[in-house]
């Protein structure tokens, strides 16, 4: 692997990291009402969300161009879903010293989260998998917890939505921890090892890149 892709490939692990603790912390920093702080996290965390879809569509288009843009496209989607998300937070902040705490401000701002964080980042989680998986360019079992955990997130969220289970619940918590694991194996991969060379088929014409 050249320089310029193991640089990339850090640079992800380090941004998936940084995702990681700034929506942890956001959501601390919410709960203390420290609503100027959750807003930068959370805009901080959008911003890592949307460079590390550039930086693996980088990396790995030529696997399945199709399937890296759409990876790049949803983490795209989610960071302006988390941004957009950050909205009825300012409108509380700003409101604070002359009105009590709306509720649906509140709500809209879970709904985000569910949809962001959940509904969005799961497809995407199952699609990096699969793109990871034919690449054979990280361990199997780590590919395969992707596509795993992303699925389980999916059903999760949806049913979360629908009122099915309750919103982060012990169920909810079960579900996302897969995934959870997932992001923080590959965030270490990443820096500690990077993307490792694709063994290409003598029997494939080299430079033909899958379109799948």
């Amino acid at each position: 692997m050249t320089t310029r892709p193991r640089t990339y490939a850090r640079t992800a692990g380090i941004l998936y990291l940084v995702t990681h603790i700034t929506s942890i912390t956001a959501v601390a920093a919410y709960a203390a009402d420290g609503f100027p702080l959750g807003v930068a996290l959370e805009l901080v965390l959008a911003a890592g969300c949307l460079a590390t879809g550039i930086l693996l569509w980088v990396l790995l288009r030529d696997v399945g161009q199709v399937r890296a843009a759409t990876f790049a496209g949803l983490r795209a989607l989610e960071a302006s879903v988390i941004a957009a998300g950050t909205l009825p937070m300012l409108v509380l902040l700003w409101t604070a010293p002359r009105a009590p705490l709306d509720e649906t401000l509140v709500a809209l701002h879970t709904a985000a989260f569910l949809v962001g964080q959940g509904l969005v980042i799961s497809v995407n989680t199952i699609i990096l998998g699969w793109l990871l998986l034919d690449a054979h360019v990280v361990p199997r079992a780590l590919a395969v917890l992707g596509i795993v955990g992303g699925t389980l997130v999916l059903v999760s969220n949806s049913a979360q939505l629908f009122g099915a289970i309750p919103q982060g619940g012990t169920i909810a918590g079960l579900c996302a921890a897969p995934v959870f694991a997932f992001e923080i194996w590959f965030a270490v991969h990443l820096i500690a090892v990077g993307l490792r060379p694709r063994v290409v088929s003598p029997a494939a014409p080299l430079g033909t890149a899958s379109q799948a």
